[in-house]
């Protein structure tokens, strides 16, 4: 009687964990398959300011420029053709609250082609705390400066809109755990939003979350106040996840894809070619990742699969080479990722 009984609750047992389980694929290795464009996609890119002084750093793939600086009016020429030809839409340039960024003025210094440019707001210098979060005074500096933005950029035709709004992005949504009351998107967004539609500007806004795997709903009262919403860093040391990369982030997208779609906020996916962060830092736990044709197909599929209705996709990075994310051409690979980033998003 007791086996009998004992192979009744393994039965039982079983039958309940293929229920819970039913959802998941039987390999989490599967085939990503390709998803045919019927229109363009629109795809921005993460630039990074390379100085004389950040090649001390080591890195991993060498540019096809060398050793440039940003700030040269030819290199930032060459990379804006670059772009075009990859058929990006637009640099994504960060801001810190500098005035007269020069990295800004360098990429409209003899600018002709269609490469627009797209402000990441880092809300760190506005030294929010749990003590003095971004409330009063605070606030008030934060909307001037946006309202310098809009000014000086946003209604600039090299500044680039979605229906007529112009994108900007905030970061960081996923505040460290010593700050985690220093800025209430919930309140501060709809109260810059709202001095900027006074002002005469309707903001697009994406928040950018700066790490990824972690379930949407960690973030759901700050991803509610956005229009869309970015996790721009998918790099693991999880060994399972580095082997079967691009179907374990399709999973963690599909979950982010349903979550923001019933808060009506827009996914953006944001991808790269690649990851290698051990040329700069040996000791690195984080696994090397992709850096290979397939990979970066399979990616860019990724990507398609779970996009919102506005279609834009993320590249991080242009020339990050210190984490070896770059798309710009190298010496080793030359413009191979350029070609896939039209080829993929691109129908023309």
């Amino acid at each position: 009687m007791k086996s009998y009984l004992y192979i009744l609750i393994l039965l039982t047992a079983f039958v309940s964990c293929k229920k819970n389980n039913e959802h998941l694929p039987p390999n989490f290795n599967y085939k990503i398959d390709p998803v045919p464009l019927t229109e363009n996609v629109v795809v921005g890119a993460y630039y990074s300011n390379y100085t004389t002084a950040d090649w001390a750093k080591k890195y991993t793939f060498k540019p096809v420029k060398g050793e440039y600086n940003a700030l040269d009016p030819l290199i930032m020429d060459q990379h804006r053709k670059w772009a075009d030809e990859a058929g990006l839409d637009f640099f994504i340039f960060n801001w810190n609250g500098a005035a007269g960024n020069p990295i800004l003025n360098a990429f409209l210094q003899g600018r002709n082609n269609n490469v627009k440019m797209v402000i990441n707001f880092n809300t760190a210098h506005l030294s929010a705390t749990n003590a003095s979060p971004l409330t009063g005074a605070k606030l008030t500096t934060m909307i001037n400066e946006f309202k310098t933005l809009a000014s000086s950029h946003f209604d600039k035709d090299y500044y680039y809109k979605v229906d007529g709004r112009p994108v900007v992005m905030i970061t960081p949504l996923n505040l460290s755990s010593s700050a985690g009351s220093s800025i209430n998107y919930a309140t501060v967004i709809p109260a810059l939003k709202q001095a900027m539609t006074d002002a005469g500007v309707n903001l697009y806004v994406i928040g950018e979350i700066t790490l990824g795997w972690l379930p949407p709903v960690r973030y759901a009262p700050a991803i509610k106040a956005m229009d869309g919403v970015n996790a721009n860093n998918w790099t693991t040391d999880v060994y399972d996840r580095s082997v079967f990369f691009n179907s374990f982030v399709d999973m963690n997208w599909k979950n982010w894809t349903d979550s923001t779609k019933t808060w009506k906020v827009d996914f953006v996916p944001c991808i790269a070619p690649g990851y290698n962060d051990k040329a700069m830092t040996p000791a690195s736990k984080m696994y090397d990742i992709g850096y290979t044709p397939e990979f970066y197909t399979d990616f860019t599929n990724v990507a398609k699969r779970n996009m919102s209705s506005k279609r834009i996709v993320l590249i991080n990075s242009w020339n990050n080479f210190q984490l070896g994310t770059a798309i710009e051409p190298t010496e080793t690979y030359g413009n191979i990722f350029l070609q896939m980033t039209r080829k993929q998003f691109k129908i023309n």
